[in-house]
């Protein structure tokens, strides 16, 4: 059963239009403001790694040979690799904490951050 994205012409909105089968395919209708028609979008799409693939795309220890837990800078740029290898978008509280610690500063020193916070790493 194939779900569609659309953008309606009318609002401007995005909806998302559930069909029975592929050969019964409607015209779309806001679910907004009842418009029918619409520009198909094309969706987005999650690709689910194993642990083996998740891990195997990270740098490993041996190539971090520059990586220092006790420099904020260092765990910095560590932590925006794993952002960068996962495609995990860390909101707007995981990028001020990385120019927190670009600036220099420990977690330790991050009012309600000393945990590490809910940032996906």
């Amino acid at each position: 059963m194939p779900i569609y994205e659309y953008r309606c012409q009318s609002c401007k909105r995005k909806f998302s239009m559930l069909n029975r089968s592929f050969s019964e395919i409607k015209e779309p209708l806001c679910s907004h403001c009842g418009t029918v028609g619409g520009t198909r979008l094309i969706s987005q799409v999650t690709v689910i790694k194993s642990a083996n693939d998740f891990m195997g795309g990270m740098p490993s220890w041996d190539s971090m040979s520059d990586f220092n837990e006790d420099d904020p800078r260092s765990v910095a740029d560590m932590l925006r690799r794993m952002k960068d290898e996962t495609g995990e978008d860390i909101g707007v509280e995981g990028e001020e904490m990385l120019a927190r610690m670009d600036a220099g500063e420990m977690m330790d020193d991050m009012e309600g951050m000393d945990d590490g916070g809910d940032f996906g790493f």
